[in-house]
C-alpha cells in the first residue's frame, strides 16, 4: 500500500512513480474486456459494430488485446468469429499461451448470457483508454519538465500529445451517402435563392473571386512566383482585405459585420516589415519614400493614421519565427481558433523556409511531406490557408507562363494544392516586364471551379495589387509641411494612451 493506503498495481501497467504523482492503478474494467469479447464470439453482429471503433492497444489485459487482435484477422479474411476460429488463430500467431490459453478462450466464450449489452460495455473500454492515454502523455510531459529547460518547446509537445490522443479517438463509421446528398441539394438551393450565400472567402479582388467563388473552407491555396514577382505583397493584400472587410469605407465597424480572424506566418520577413508594408497599400503612401523619411506631409500622414486605425481595429495575429514546422503552425493556430472563437484565414511565407521536423532523405521526401501536412492542417482547422511558394527557374529561362512542372522541389505540391495560383508578368526577349503595371493571376489549378486568368494592376509603390478596371487611387499631396499633431490610440498592456504623430 502506499502513502495514501491506496493499492498500487505491481506490473508494467502502472504509471513510474513519481515523488509528486501517486502511482495508482490506471483507469480500466476487466468486466467491460470480457464482456465485449464474449458477445464478439458468440453474436455475429457485434464484430460489425466493434471493428471500426476499437484497437487492441485499447484493451488494458495484454491477453484481451491479443484475443481482439486475433479476431481482427479473422474478420479481415472474413471467417466467422468463435471459440474455434479464435483459438486457431492465436495459436498460428505464437501468441496462445500469452492470451491465457485454450482453456481461457473458452472461458471467455461462456463470460455472458446475452450480448445486449455489449455498447455500454464498449464505451468504457473507448473511455478508460482514452484516460490511460490521457495520463501516459502527461507522464510524458511531466519528464520532459524536468529534463528541459526550454519551456515553450514543453508546452508544444504538450500539446501536441494532448491532441494526438483526441484524435486517436476519432474514428468515424461511415454514413449513408443520402445523408451527403441532401445536405448539397440543400447548398444549391441556398445559393439560388440568395447568389451571396454559401460563397467563400472573399479575397477582396473582383475578378478573381468571381473566377474561383472564393476560398473555400479546408482549401490549400497555393500562390507562386519567381522572387520580386508580388507573392507576399498580394498574400498581405488578401490579408488585409479579409481582415478589413467588417469596416466600412470610412473604417467604421459594421454593426451586422463581424472581424474576421487571421494569422500570418512569416519566415522571412519580420512583423515590422510586414506592418509597414500593409500600412502603405492601404493608406495608399508612397512606401519607398516613407521608409526614407521623405513623407512630410500632413496629407499622407492622415493617411497612415487611418490604415493604422483600420488594422488596429482588425484581427490579425502574426508571428515572425524563423524555423517553423507545419506542426508549430497548426498548434499556434489550434490556440488562436480556441481563443478567439473563431478562425478566418491563414497566411504562410514560404513554402521553401519551411521544415517538416522529420528525419528525410532529401529535400523533396521533405518538401512533399510540409505539403501533405499543411493540406492535413487545412482541413483539420476548416479554414484556406494561403502557403507561398518558389518556382523554379525554368519560366524564366524559357519566357514563357508558369506552369505546375515550374513548382519548386515537389511534384506532391501540385497533388496537394486545392488552388493553385501563379503571378506572371510578361516579358520581352531581353527578360524585362512589357508593363510591370498588369500582370496576371493565372489560375493553374482548382479542384472545384475553372482555370483561367485574371488581369490585375500592380501599384508598385504601394506594394499592393488592385482590380484593373478599379479607378486608380489619388496621391496624397506632397506639401511640404509639418504633419498637423493627430492623436492616435496606442496598444499597451498596462492602459490606453494617445500619442501625437
Amino acid at each position: 500500500m502506499d502513502n495514501n493506503g491506496k493499492k498500487s498495481r505491481e506490473d508494467g501497467n502502472r504509471l513510474d512513480r513519481h515523488p509528486n504523482v501517486v502511482g495508482q492503478v490506471p483507469p480500466h474494467s476487466e468486466e467491460a474486456e470480457k464482456g465485449l469479447l464474449c458477445c464478439m464470439m458468440t453474436d455475429e453482429n457485434v464484430p460489425i459494430e466493434v471493428m471500426h471503433l476499437l484497437r487492441p492497444e485499447d484493451f488494458y489485459y495484454k491477453a484481451h488485446g491479443l484475443i481482439y487482435s486475433a479476431m481482427n484477422r479473422i474478420w479481415n479474411d472474413n471467417r466467422p468469429i468463435d471459440l474455434v476460429t479464435v483459438t486457431q488463430e492465436l495459436d498460428g500467431m505464437g501468441a496462445l499461451a500469452d492470451a491465457g490459453g485454450a482453456q481461457y478462450v473458452s472461458v471467455l466464450s461462456g463470460y455472458l448470457a446475452t450480448s445486449a449489452n455489449y455498447k455500454a460495455h464498449l464505451d468504457i473500454i473507448r473511455k478508460d483508454s482514452q484516460l490511460r492515454k490521457l495520463m501516459n502523455a502527461a507522464n510524458e510531459v511531466l519528464k520532459l519538465c524536468y529534463a528541459s529547460s526550454d519551456a515553450l518547446e514543453t508546452l508544444q509537445f504538450a500539446e501536441r500529445a494532448v491532441n494526438d490522443v483526441a484524435e486517436s479517438q476519432g474514428i468515424h463509421a461511415l454514413k449513408p451517402f443520402d445523408e451527403a446528398v441532401n445536405e448539397a441539394v440543400a447548398d444549391f438551393d441556398a445559393v439560388y435563392r440568395d447568389p451571396k450565400a454559401k460563397k467563400g472567402l472573399q479575397t477582396g479582388f473582383r475578378d478573381l473571386d468571381f473566377l474561383l467563388g472564393g476560398l473555400g473552407a479546408g482549401d490549400l491555396v497555393i500562390i507562386a512566383a519567381r522572387p520580386g514577382q508580388g507573392k507576399t505583397s498580394i498574400g498581405m493584400n488578401i490579408v488585409s482585405n479579409v481582415a478589413t472587410a467588417h469596416l466600412s469605407a470610412d473604417g467604421v465597424p459594421i454593426k451586422t459585420a463581424t472581424p474576421a480572424v487571421c494569422a500570418i506566418f512569416s519566415l522571412e520577413m519580420p512583423a515590422s516589415q510586414l506592418a509597414k508594408r500593409m500600412l502603405c497599400s492601404l493608406a495608399h503612401v508612397d512606401f519607398a519614400r516613407m521608409t526614407k523619411g521623405e513623407i512630410k506631409s500632413a496629407d499622407e500622414w492622415r493617411k497612415i493614421t487611418n490604415a493604422r486605425s483600420a488594422l488596429c481595429a482588425s484581427k490579425i495575429f502574426v508571428d515572425d519565427t524563423s524555423l517553423t514546422t507545419p506542426m508549430d503552425i497548426l498548434s499556434k493556430c489550434r490556440r488562436l481558433k480556441r481563443e478567439q472563437k473563431r478562425l478566418d484565414l491563414v497566411m504562410v511565407d514560404y513554402l521553401t523556409l519551411m521544415s517538416s521536423g522529420k528525419r528525410t532523405e532529401n529535400r523533396q521526401q521533405d518538401v512533399s511531406e510540409i505539403s501533405r501536412m499543411m493540406k492535413l492542417a487545412a482541413k483539420e482547422l476548416g479554414v484556406p490557408i494561403l502557403l507561398l511558394s518558389q518556382l523554379s527557374r525554368e519560366s524564366e529561362k524559357n519566357k514563357r507562363a508558369p506552369q505546375m512542372s515550374d513548382l519548386r522541389e515537389s511534384g506532391a505540391i501540385e497533388q496537394d494544392a486545392d488552388i493553385i495560383l501563379f503571378i506572371y508578368r510578361k516579358t520581352d526577349k531581353d527578360g524585362q516586364p512589357e508593363d510591370a503595371t498588369a500582370p496576371k493571376i493565372i489560375v493553374g489549378k482548382h479542384r472545384n471551379g475553372p482555370l483561367g486568368e485574371v488581369e490585375m494592376r500592380w501599384m508598385g509603390e504601394y506594394v499592393s495589387f488592385a482590380n484593373k478596371d478599379d479607378a486608380a487611387p489619388e496621391p496624397a499631396a506632397r506639401v511640404e509641411t509639418a504633419p498637423e499633431k493627430i492623436e492616435v490610440k496606442l496598444l499597451t498592456d498596462d492602459a490606453d494612451e494617445t500619442a501625437g504623430l
